[in-house]
């Protein structure tokens, strides 16, 4: 008998793909007015089943219903008009639209045959301004941030007036501000007798968002009940099967060296973007230098600027105290500088080829020998970075674009320390991973730090920043308004320099 009290009910899903189980047996109740959040690491069956939810898979076993009506078999546009919206994972903008054609698409007002532009534009802005997104209807979307798309996903999903919402990973890109936004949203929705599903890696999220959490692992259901029955270390266990007793293993013990790096004076013209402006620090041997500040700050700007991505108007860049001329990414890598940027899918792997041609992107000189490639090389390098990373991965001949976001981040690294890298920026290095994942990462970074590599970590992830720094810089409109040692950190004082001018 169907549960008439909820607005959605899975019944012993199961869905497979060649070679791999994905959801085994999975039921789910989900109720009108709540905000049900779905836990589990990556490769646990998460986004599977809100596919499934969503109309993009169909389940091979088990039965779905929606207002108490079975629903198998139904697509996404079906899924629209019965009042189901989703915000994927994965966001697939239309680059040469505007904002307001993303968030009307396929559903845009009319004046006769006509799309009335004027009104939608209208709407569009009325829409952002009520959810304090600080963009225009008008402008078009490849102008904005990773970040900046996802909060127009968000807008996109609450326009559609749903009855059930399902958020993956909407968190993922944005800052704690634009957070609180969006859980302001959630509440307004939940007023609305609205049903939200969230998914989120932010355990401290779960516990201010969630009022029934359900814990998957290998695609099999875990555990079920209200968020008042759970603390993080039982979340933890639950999700992983283990207990992972320090999320944060920072090594306050690694001795800092002598500068390795230093920058003064780097400014970009608004000709150029126009992002930073009369930024000076500098990184020792050793040293996990933390950035932070809110979406907007111009941290990734600065980083892509001094990795030679994008073009800098004035200042020096100094490695061991010889001036670098950084014109190009290869300038850098010459130099030992490695870049993990934030789009790891977008600037850091190619999806579509496997495991061993990724790793072995960045160095393919190296594996050259008279004319050809040393494929067998390849795999012996690929091997002790597999056991070095804790890479799973079956086979090197995998597609990338079958791993996990923690296994995917690991490859990006090993292409990186595979050469002779020195310094390392990691921009959101556990941006969209599990927490299993994210302790993996934490751990390798204290390991480079003791190997004497220095390392930038950007973060919008405060508890990182606090936790695996040993110095942070705070930006606010391109601008640094402060510099904090270890003994100084809290998220009061980043907080108070993310929101003051210089």
């Amino acid at each position: 008998m169907k549960d008439v009290q909820c607005i959605l009910e899975l019944k012993s899903i199961v869905k497979d793909f060649p070679g791999v189980r994905a959801l085994d047996g999975v039921s789910i109740s989900i109720r009108p007015g709540s905000v049900h959040v779905i836990c589990g690491e990556n490769g646990a069956g998460k986004s599977v089943m809100m596919k499934i939810i969503d109309g993009m898979y169909c389940p091979d076993e088990g039965k779905l219903y929606f207002k108490g009506k079975e629903i198998c078999g139904h697509t996404i546009n079906e899924s629209r008009k019965m009042g189901i919206a989703m915000i994927p994972q994965e966001l697939n903008p239309i680059w040469e639209m505007t904002v307001a054609e993303n968030i009307f698409l396929g559903r845009e007002p009319k004046s006769g045959l006509f799309v009335n532009f004027k009104k939608m534009n209208a709407d569009a802005n009325t829409l952002l301004q009520q959810l304090n997104i600080p963009y225009k209807a008008t402008q078009k979307m490849k102008e904005l941030s990773i970040a900046g798309q996802q909060l127009i996903e968000i807008a996109k999903a609450i326009s559609m007036s749903a009855e059930l919402i399902i958020m993956d990973e909407p968190t993922s890109a944005i800052a704690d501000h634009e957070v609180e936004i969006l859980f302001q949203q959630i509440r307004m929705l939940k007023a609305k007798n609205v049903a939200v599903i969230f998914i989120t890696h932010r355990l401290e999220e779960i516990f201010q968002i969630a009022d029934e959490i359900t814990v998957i692992r290998d695609g099999k259901w875990i555990s079920h009940g209200p968020v008042t029955g759970y603390t993080v270390d039982k979340l933890v266990s639950h999700m992983v099967g283990r207990d992972i007793n320090d999320h944060f293993p920072k090594d306050c013990t690694v001795p800092i060296g002598e500068t390795v790096l230093e920058v003064k004076q780097l400014t970009q013209d608004s000709k150029h973007g126009g992002r930073f402006k009369n930024i000076s620090f500098n990184l020792k041997k050793g040293e996990i230098l933390g950035f932070a500040g809110l979406i907007g700050a111009g941290r990734s700007e600065l980083m892509r600027a001094i990795f030679g991505l994008d073009p800098l108007t004035s200042g020096e860049i100094f490695l061991n105290g010889k001036r670098l001329k950084i014109r190009h990414p290869n300038d850098a890598v010459k130099e030992g500088i490695a870049l993990v940027s934030e789009d790891r899918k977008t600037y850091g792997l190619v999806l579509k080829r496997n495991v061993h041609e990724n790793i072995s992107l960045v160095n393919l000189k190296k594996f050259v020998k008279r004319f050809f490639i040393d494929d067998k090389n390849i795999d012996k390098e690929a091997q002790d970075m597999k056991e070095l990373l804790q890479i799973k991965v079956s086979d090197f001949k995998v597609n990338m674009g079958t791993l996990s976001g923690g296994n995917q981040q690991k490859v990006v690294l090993a292409k990186w320390i595979i050469g002779n890298v020195k310094i390392i920026i990691l921009d959101e290095p556990t941006r969209g991973i599990d927490v299993g994942a994210k302790a993996e990462i934490h751990r390798l970074m204290c390991k480079f730090a003791r190997e004497g590599m220095s390392i930038i970590m950007i973060s919008s992830e405060l508890p990182e920043v606090l936790g695996m720094s040993d110095r942070v810089i705070v930006m606010n409109n391109g601008q640094i308004t402060g510099t904090l040692a270890r003994p100084d950190f809290s998220q009061e004082k980043i907080m108070k320099l993310a929101t003051s001018e210089v």
